[in-house]
C-alpha cells in the first residue's frame, strides 16, 4: 500500500483465506491510498474453461491454489480497466520501491514482461532447494511475484500449474522476450518442511523445466512430443536419483537431512506417476487453452474503467 501511495496509481487486492476484502480496503483508507478489493474463491472466477485444468481435475496432479486464477483474474481487469501495465505483487515480496517499478514498467514498450531481480531468498522448487542443498549450483528464474506485464497487449494466460509464471512468459512469445530490472526480495520459507510441498510441485516443475530445455536446444513447441518427454522424463528421473545419491552425502548443515531426503522421495514417487502421454497431452491442451484465451481477450470491451470493469467481471468490490 506504501508503494502504491508512492506511486500514485491504484493498488488492486485480490483476497482470499487469512485476509478479507473489508480488512484490505479499511488499510486503505487509513493510509489515504485509493484500493479495489475483492474476496475470491477458487472456480467461481470469470475466466474461460480451460483444459488444462480439466485434463488434470481428480489426478493426483491437480492443484488446489487459487494463485493462477488471481493472476488471470488480474489481467482481465487491468485490461478491462484500460491501464497501460499493471505490476503483480505476491505477498511474500518487499523491499522495493517506486524506481523499482518505474524501471520494470518502462522497459515493456520493448518486453512482453518485465520481472524485479530476487536479492532475498531463493525462489525456487523443493527439488532446486535440494539440489543447491547439496552442492549444486542453481539459478533462480524471473518469477510472478513481482512481474509487470502491458494488459493491453499480452495474449497469454497462467495455468492453474506450479511455475504458471514460466507457461505464462513462453505463452507469450517463443523464444521468451523477458527482461530483468531493479531489485525486490522473497521472504524465507523452509522448502522441506512439508514433503507434500514437494510432491505439489513435481508435475508444474518437470513440465516447465522441460519445455525450458526444449527451447533452450532451439526447437519449437511443436517438438514436445510423447518421444520428446519420454527421453526428458527418463533424465529428470536420473537427476532426482543423482541428488538422493548426494543427499545421503554430508551437505549444508543448516538443512535437516531426514526432512531433505523425505522432499526428495516424494517427489521421486510423484515422479513415477507422470508418463510422456500425460506431459504431451498438457501441453497439446495448453497451446490449445492459449487460443481459447485469446478470443476471450477479444470479446471484451476496453478502457471502462475499474469499477465498470469489476462489475463486467461479476465480482463485487
Amino acid at each position: 500500500m506504501e508503494l502504491a501511495g508512492a506511486l500514485e496509481c491504484v493498488l488492486v487486492a485480490l483476497c482470499s483465506r487469512k485476509v478479507t476484502a473489508r480488512e484490505v480496503v479499511a488499510l486503505g483508507q487509513q493510509l489515504g491510498v485509493t484500493t479495489a478489493a475483492v474476496d475470491i474463491k477458487v472456480d467461481t472466477g470469470p475466466t474461460p474453461r480451460l483444459g488444462t485444468s480439466l485434463v488434470l481435475q481428480g489426478s493426483p496432479f491437480e492443484r488446489i491454489s487459487d494463485l493462477s486464477d488471481k493472476r488471470n483474474l488480474g489481467l482481465l481487469l487491468a485490461r478491462l480497466a484500460g491501464w497501460d501495465s499493471v505490476m503483480f505483487l505476491d505477498d511474500d515480496i518487499y523491499d522495493l520501491g517506486p524506481s523499482d517499478v518505474d524501471s520494470a514498467v518502462s522497459l515493456l514498450d520493448r518486453y512482453r514482461a518485465a520481472g524485479l531481480d530476487n536479492a532475498g531468498f531463493p525462489d525456487n522448487s523443493v527439488v532446486c532447494h535440494a539440489h543447491r542443498a547439496v552442492g549444486g549450483v542453481q539459478d533462480q528464474f524471473v518469477g510472478g511475484g513481482a512481474l509487470a506485464v502491458s494488459p493491453l497487449r499480452t495474449r497469454s494466460f497462467f495455468p492453474r500449474i506450479y511455475n504458471d509464471d514460466w507457461f505464462f512468459v513462453i505463452g507469450q512469445s517463443v523464444p521468451p522476450q523477458l527482461a530483468v530490472t531493479g531489485k525486490m526480495k522473497q521472504a524465507a520459507f523452509d522448502p522441506f518442511a512439508d514433503p507434500g510441498r514437494a510432491r505439489r510441485e513435481e508435475f508444474g516443475d518437470c513440465l516447465a523445466e522441460g519445455l525450458y530445455w526444449l527451447l533452450d536446444r532451439h526447437r519449437g513447441l511443436e517438438g514436445a512430443d510423447r518421444q520428446y518427454w519420454k527421453h526428458f522424463l527418463s533424465r529428470r528421473r536420473r537427476f532426482l536419483d543423482r541428488l538422493l545419491w548426494l543427499a545421503n552425502r554430508p551437505v549444508d548443515h543448516r538443512v535437516p537431512r531426514e526432512r531433505l531426503l523425505a522432499s526428495l522421495e516424494a517427489a521421486k514417487a510423484t515422479n513415477a506417476l507422470i508418463t510422456a502421454d500425460l506431459c504431451a497431452e498438457y501441453v497439446a491442451r495448453w497451446r490449445s487453452d492459449l487460443r481459447t484465451w485469446r478470443r476471450h481477450l477479444d470479446g471484451l470491451p476496453t478502457s471502462i474503467g475499474v469499477e465498470r470493469a469489476i462489475a463486467e467481471l461479476g465480482l463485487e468490490a
